[in-house]
Order: structure tokens, then C-alpha cells, then sequence
């Protein structure tokens, strides 16, 4: 098939079209389950949940994978960890309704000490390998100058998770249990800077930040007056790009390309 080729734009084509049948322009089609995996009971919502709504309207199943519990996010000395936590799973709870979503994984581990292991790798693992998604949803690792190192650690274990689940050999465990392995169809990166497709929430830009206001002890009046501007601009960036008012962006690339893939950013 390849043999006679002469360049590589027409083998590239060639390889996304024939053997991935990867259609950028239509990512979704045929979708019929995602997992949305998120550092903090707030990220999915805010990232993609614009996207997340158009997804459950289509009859398209987003599960979420929640990493930690929440329970550093505030500035309100009077809060405990183990107040504001519980706070926030009821939160997340209300939010995601709005969106469309009914199941919510939560992993559980402390907030800002999300660790880079094993352990949380095979859990995301078991996650998919029992829900099987068709594509899964994690914050771009790669994202120029991000802080915070529950978002750094998501991304990468996510994709570890998806590049490992299809082994039988990695937490055999779960083969004994019933938990078989599963190969995810394509993985698409959100809040990045490298977008190369686009979903326009011109429409639903209101109901996302109604969504988001749900998150109440992290967007108290004085704060949402800072972050709702910023919001706003997030998605008029992507909608820039996108020729529309308000956009979301992701990075989406077909399953053989997160692995010793030297032109994936060409997609």
C-alpha cells in the first residue's frame, strides 16, 4: 500500500484516511461514549463544557473522572479541607447535571498532592477498561507555563492510562476480574494551546457559565468578577481562531499517534 509512495504528504494523508480513518473534521461521528478526566471538581466544566452539553444533546455518554477532592481550593480561613471537599462533590454534582452528565468517578486524592504513580495510573486504568470510551478528554500537560501540578500530572496519567489500558499484562488484575483490555479510538487534549479543532459554544456559552457559577465556593461574587471576564476571553480566543463568537479548542489525535510519533503536531 505504501511501497510506491513517494512523499510524505501523501503517505500522511494516506495513513489518516485509509488505516486510521481519522476524520478531523468530524471527530465525534459515531461516538457514542467519552471519558472527560479532570485535576479538580471544577475543570471539566470550565475546559469543555460548552462541548460536554453538545455531546449529551447528540445522545453521546460523558462520564467524568474526577482526580482530587477539592479540598484546598478556597481563600476562607473559616473552611476546613473537610468541609470544602464535600462542598465541592455536591457542587460538581449540580454542575454536571446542567450538563448533561449523570456518573462522576472521584479518585479521591488530595488536593495540590496529586501524585505521579502507579497507583493513580491503574486506577484510571480500571476506569476505562470498565467504561470503554470511544475517546477521552485530559488537560494538554504540555500547556505553556501551567502552575499547577494536579494539571501537569492529570494529562500525563491520562495518557498513560490510555496507552496502557490495552495491555492485558498491566494490571492483570482487572483481566481477572472481568475488566478486559480496551483500546481508546482517539484522545483530545483541552485547555491547550496547540488546538487543531474547534467546537463553537456561541449558543450554550451562557448555560457553560451558568455551570460553572454552580461551583459556588470557588466563584463567590467577587471572585466571579475576575473570572467571568476571563472566561469570556478564554473563549473568544478559541472562537477567534475558529470564526465564531465563542469557541472551546482541543487537541484531538488519533490513538497510534501519543507514542514515538514525530509529525503528530501536524495533524
Amino acid at each position: 500500500m505504501f511501497e510506491n509512495l513517494e512523499s510524505f504528504e501523501e503517505a500522511f494523508k494516506k495513513l489518516l484516511e485509509e488505516v486510521l480513518e481519522f476524520d478531523l473534521n468530524d471527530p465525534f461521528k459515531d461516538v457514542e461514549k467519552v471519558l472527560c478526566i479532570e485535576p479538580h471538581p471544577d475543570d471539566c466544566v470550565i475546559g469543555m463544557g460548552g462541548t460536554i452539553k453538545k455531546l449529551t444533546e447528540r445522545g453521546i455518554e460523558v462520564i467524568y473522572a474526577c482526580m482530587t477532592d477539592g479540598y484546598m481550593g478556597t481563600l476562607d480561613s473559616s473552611l476546613t479541607g473537610h468541609e470544602l471537599a464535600t462542598i465541592r462533590r455536591r457542587e460538581e454534582e449540580e454542575s454536571s447535571k446542567l450538563l448533561g452528565v449523570k456518573k462522576i468517578y472521584w479518585l479521591n486524592y488530595r488536593d495540590t498532592e496529586l501524585p505521579y504513580s502507579r497507583e493513580v495510573r491503574k486506577d484510571l486504568v480500571r476506569i476505562i477498561r470498565k467504561e470503554k470510551p470511544d475517546g477521552v478528554f485530559l488537560p494538554d500537560p504540555w500547556l505553556p507555563y501551567e502552575a499547577h501540578p494536579d494539571h501537569r500530572n492529570t494529562g500525563f496519567l491520562a495518557l498513560d492510562a490510555v496507552a496502557f489500558s490495552p495491555l492485558p499484562n498491566f494490571s492483570n488484575v482487572d483481566v481477572e476480574i472481568g475488566l478486559g483490555p480496551h483500546q481508546v479510538s482517539f484522545i483530545a487534549l483541552y485547555y491547550t494551546n496547540k488546538p487543531n479543532y474547534f467546537v463553537d459554544i456561541t449558543d450554550v456559552m451562557e448555560l457553560k457559565l451558568k455551570a460553572i457559577r454552580t461551583h459556588k465556593s470557588q466563584f463567590p461574587d467577587d471572585v466571579w468578577e475576575v473570572w467571568e471576564p476571563f472566561l469570556r476571553t478564554v473563549a473568544l480566543f478559541y472562537g477567534k481562531k475558529a470564526g465564531v463568537k465563542y469557541a472551546e479548542g482541543f487537541r484531538i489525535m488519533p490513538g497510534l499517534f501519543y507514542h514515538i510519533t514525530p509529525f503528530a503536531d501536524l495533524i
